[in-house]
């Protein structure tokens, strides 16, 4: 039985709808465009019609901030419908996501 943990988010997640792109799977290699629901300078929260392996690494790509790193998937629960709520923890990139560079591209309200 995995252990789980509570964690505290160190901040807050802004609401946004912008384009991602995820890549990876156990079985054979992917590619989905997807749309954000939220975004922090450490993650994102998107709606995916993929069942992700929660703790799998996927790479994430954003376009509109030309931004890419590996990502983590924290949780991914399915809502209906063929979709599943997906949360992705930024692990690979030097640099954090820049939230400013993508409000001019997306629709955003404070979480």
């Amino acid at each position: 039985m995995k252990q789980q943990f509570v964690v505290e988010r160190t901040e807050d997640r802004t609401r946004m709808s912008i384009t991602a792109m995820l890549v990876g799977r156990h079985d054979a290699l992917g590619v989905e465009k997807t749309v954000t629901e939220n975004v922090s300078s450490r993650g994102i929260g998107v709606i995916s019609a993929n069942q992700w392996m929660e703790d799998d690494v996927i790479l994430v790509s954003i376009p509109a901030g030309r931004y890419s790193s590996a990502a983590r998937v924290a949780h991914c629960v399915p809502i209906g419908t063929g979709q599943y709520r997906t949360g992705l923890e930024f692990i690979g990139s030097g640099e954090p996501l820049q939230i400013n560079l993508l409000s001019g591209s997306a629709e955003a309200s404070p979480n």
